[in-house]
């Protein structure tokens, strides 16, 4: 007699249970403190040496009370505050060390396009201006707002010139309309 899928599993599962009480009723009736179970004895109880955590909170209370007073400096530039000189004070005679050094306005270099400009079309869908700029005998096709050699971005495109400006600095330059010269025939 073949038994089916679910004949079989009722069998399991009563098996199982039967395992499961025997279990229970082998470890019901265990004795009282028994190994493996903690007793608590009231005479070897000793508190712990816990620290008094107020004088930490007052302390955390002070930090957290104080307030930024800023001195005027800006310490993203590498030049010292201006001195007031005191109408009382002697004037000093001007010793030179190796530490003096003078700060120098940053002079920003134009940024230079080495390609060639030599024309503009229109996108007739949306009506964009792209350049062509000559690099050698390769045709480069970039668009107002486009970043060409890392640095460099497209601002306008005009008819005579192109404009553009250095993204690291921020300054402007632009380069006239050439000609290129034709094939000889």
């Amino acid at each position: 007699m073949a038994l089916t899928k679910q004949r079989k599993q009722l069998l399991l599962l009563a098996a199982l249970v039967a395992l499961a009480a025997a279990v229970w009723y082998a470890n019901f009736d265990r004795a009282k403190g028994a190994p493996g179970e903690v007793a608590f004895r009231a005479d070897s109880y000793t508190p712990i040496n816990a620290q008094d955590f107020s004088i930490i909170f007052k302390q955390r209370g002070d930090a957290q009370k104080t307030v930024y007073k800023p001195s005027g400096r800006n310490p993203f530039v590498a030049s010292a505050l201006p001195v007031v000189a005191s109408a009382t004070a002697a004037p000093k005679r001007a010793e030179k060390t190796f530490l003096d050094y003078t700060v120098r306005p940053e002079v920003i270099v134009p940024p230079q396009l080495p390609w060639k400009f030599f024309g503009y079309g229109n996108l007739p869908s949306n009506g964009g201006r792209e350049a062509f700029l000559l690099e050698g005998e390769d045709v480069h096709i970039v668009g107002e707002g486009e970043v060409v050699l890392n640095h460099i971005r497209i601002v306008h495109i005009g008819n005579e010139k192109i404009e553009y400006e250095d993204t690291n600095t921020g300054a402007r330059n632009s380069n006239q309309l050439e000609a290129v010269p034709g094939p000889t025939a």
